[in-house]
């Protein structure tokens, strides 16, 4: 059955549904030591766009139930205590999502948490050719979120500049908290020892965002590279 109209509230209730999840992600990413990988963080990401989308008819309630069973298996280390037998199955539960309901926005969702299963087993090459695909055919929801998690596969291995190019272009083209990515960006050129460019995207941060929680690593990032304090208003020199 074709797709109404969204009325006017359902409108207002998805650009709440959209602010809330670039704070969501501002927090998760920020707090992302605190998680196992940087991976993981982008899996809870990609749970919070399942959580809010696609209930409008009794197929996608089938591809969500569905698709629930494979993010249960891959958040599931307490009933298997193997990291391998976790992604193993979880590719198996996913993979059926994608096969059964690959019509639906859903079934992108499903690939990406085969990819965070594909670079847990350590098949690095496939994550990030299925997070790549992703980024190309899913929608906007969860493209963002695909892109992000490829940079942290190229981070997470010491493709530095690999990173720094993906990175870039959700920067340029957005898709993706711009907050977050500027922290991503700035830490990256400054792990690499390229300070000019570290600083260029902690300012950035500084003055575009400066209520964002990435703030005040920022302004410590900052202090440590030697940039001092400008005046109220004013960029930091």
């Amino acid at each position: 059955m074709p797709r109404t109209k969204m009325t006017r509230h359902e409108l207002k209730e998805q650009d709440e549904i959209t602010t809330s999840l670039q704070k969501f992600t501002d927090f998760v990413v920020l707090r992302k030591k605190e998680v196992t990988t940087a991976l993981t963080v982008a899996a809870v990401l990609a749970i919070v766009v399942f959580g809010y989308g696609y209930y409008r008819s009794n197929r996608n309630a089938n591809a969500q139930v569905q698709l629930s069973q494979a993010i249960n298996t891959f958040n599931d280390t307490v009933n298997i205590k193997s990291d391998k037998e976790r992604y193993e199955k979880t590719i198996v539960e996913a993979q059926k999502t994608y096969d059964q309901y690959r019509s639906l926005p859903i079934a992108n969702i499903a690939l990406y948490y085969v990819a965070l299963s594909q670079e847990g087993l350590g098949d690095t090459a496939k994550a990030t050719q299925t997070l790549q695909h992703v980024a190309e055919v899913g929608d906007p929801s969860i493209k963002g979120v695909a892109q992000f998690a490829t940079g942290a596969i190229y981070k997470k291995h010491g493709e530095t500049q690999k990173a720094i190019d993906v990175y870039k272009q959700i920067y340029d083209r957005g898709g993706y908290s711009k907050a977050a990515v500027a922290y991503e960006l700035a830490s990256l050129y400054e792990a690499n020892k390229q300070p000019d460019q570290a600083k260029d995207f902690y300012q950035k941060l500084v003055s575009e965002f400066p209520d964002s929680p990435f703030r005040q690593n920022a302004d410590d990032a900052l202090k440590r590279l030697g940039v001092t304090a400008p005046p109220a208003g004013q960029k930091p020199s």
